[in-house]
């Protein structure tokens, strides 16, 4: 039962505070959104899920606050596919923009194989960059300058040399605002990752050259310019240096660029009796019934569903939960009192998952790093290469013919100085890694009374017991409230 507490803390559970920061919030696989979160290791405190990450040797560097842990599901892609990270200030869309004008600097992404989501450790060795991007002249612009101008849209096309496999894939924003030619205050680091299966053309281990394989935390150095470079300087002391190991790029095998699907992963794939999905969360159908009892019992199941879709929900929001309380749970109930005790009703019907903006503007960009040379010439070999480090800023693709979602809103002026924020030290230690949640299925026995108002009903020889859920009234109470 979810207590008066906990349904009050929902309404402030998800008020997404923002200094003008940025969150990872959403992953495209070919152009198709995988959902709000989903996938993604997202930081679950709502206040904080913006803020830059502490200390050079902090372990959330690898993939963000919280993401030490894996989550329940992990996505599909082939070998070569376009992947696009959708970057907002406020994660739930309460307000529009990616990133603040002022937080300028470079982008990068990295990759790492893993052997198992639950138990490999995001922070450590293993990772390598696939792409990078600092300063381009020929505009006249940061990476994060293009990303707001890609409305918080970054593409990049996976190599095509990576084996079979399972990956932790990681962005890297670095913010130069705070750093001045007076007392120097450190860059700005905003990471994230998800989790992705790759179907690749090949078995086996990838060989990483060793000045492309780093450790994170580990992979820059105190010392590195990039870092300690002035955006206020006129004119900017250029070239920019971005920090980091070289690109790795494998080549071989064929692209997925034009594939539009992936075998699901082996292990944490959505499984097809998913019924509704909010983040990395998914609603399954109750067990089946032809009594009374049974049909508050699966009523009782279905609300229990969704405290968990509650509790699991990230600072992108619980849509998906209102929905399954609303349409499912709510539904079961109704059919309950009406006396229709066989079920249940709609069976097996999907809800429709809930995206908060499915296309942002429309269309999607193209990948910075197409035609990027490769780094092999066939799995199994290695040798460096550019990687296409040098790209232009991303075109966007034809639309497709999802609807277009509002624009967002016009970009500031940069802050005449640098602020300092967020002094506070990081902690040194690495949070333990929690196992994936596991999805099970609603129980077919009676669920054990757990709050409400029970009614005694008495049917000839027969006293049939009825548990009337009534805190799902408080929950949506409190959700019109807030």
């Amino acid at each position: 039962m979810r207590s008066a507490l906990s349904l009050l803390g929902l309404a402030t559970t998800f008020a997404t505070l923002s200094s003008a920061h940025t969150v990872f919030t959403n992953l495209f696989i070919n152009d198709e959104n995988q959902g709000d979160g989903t996938c993604i290791r997202m930081p679950k405190d709502g206040s904080t899920c913006t803020a830059p990450i502490l200390g050079r040797s902090n372990p959330d560097l690898a993939c963000g606050r919280d993401g030490a842990s894996a989550v329940a599901f992990t996505c599909g892609a082939p070998a070569g596919a376009k992947l696009t990270f959708e970057f907002r200030m406020y994660a739930d869309l309460s307000q529009r923009g990616a990133i603040d004008p002022s937080h300028k600097g470079p982008m990068a992404v990295y990759l790492k194989p893993v052997s198992d989501m639950a138990s490999t450790p995001a922070a450590g060795d293993g990772w390598f960059k696939i792409w990078d991007e600092g300063y381009d002249s020929g505009s006249g612009k940061f990476a994060t300058e293009k990303l707001i101008a890609n409305n918080g849209l970054l593409s990049v096309n996976l190599p095509p040399g990576l084996p079979t496999g399972y990956y932790l894939v990681r962005h890297e924003i670095i913010t130069l605002q705070n750093v001045t030619a007076g007392p120097t205050v450190d860059a700005q680091f905003y990471a994230g990752c998800a989790q992705l299966y790759v179907q690749g053309s090949s078995s086996g281990s990838l060989n990483i050259p060793a000045e492309s394989k780093v450790s994170i935390p580990g992979h820059v150095s105190p010392g590195d310019a990039g870092l300690h470079f002035n955006i206020y300087d006129q004119p900017l002391k250029l070239p920019y240096a971005i920090p980091g190991p070289k690109v790795f790029f494998p080549g071989g095998g064929s692209s997925g660029g034009n594939v539009k699907a992936a075998a699901s992963a082996p292990t944490g794939g959505i499984p097809p009796s998913c019924l509704i999905k909010n983040a990395n969360w998914c609603g399954l159908e109750v067990a089946d019934y032809n009594s009374e009892t049974g049909c508050w019992a699966a009523v009782e199941a279905c609300y229990q569903q969704g405290d968990v879709c509650y509790k699991s929900a990230p600072p992108t929001g619980s849509k998906g939960c209102d929905k399954w309380d609303r349409q499912k749970c709510d539904g079961l109930r109704d059919s309950c009192s009406a006396g229709n005790f066989n079920g249940p009703p709609n069976k097996g019907v999907k809800l429709g998952d809930i995206i908060l903006n499915d296309i942002p503007s429309g269309s999607l960009p193209a990948a910075v790093n197409q035609g990027a040379t490769p780094s092999v010439v066939d799995s199994g070999t290695t040798t460096s290469g550019s990687g296409g480090n040098e790209v232009k800023e991303a075109q966007p693709e034809p639309a497709k013919q999802e609807p277009a979602a509002p624009a967002p809103s016009p970009e500031s002026a940069p802050a005449p100085a640098p602020v300092p924020e967020y002094s506070a030290p990081a902690p040194e230690s690495a949070p333990p890694t929690a196992p994936v949640p596991v999805v099970v299925a609603a129980p077919a026995a009676p669920a054990a009374p757990c709050g409400g108002t029970t009614i005694v009903k008495r049917s000839g020889t027969q006293t049939v017991v009825r548990t009337i859920v009534v805190r799902h009234r408080r929950r949506r109470a409190t959700r019109q409230a807030a």
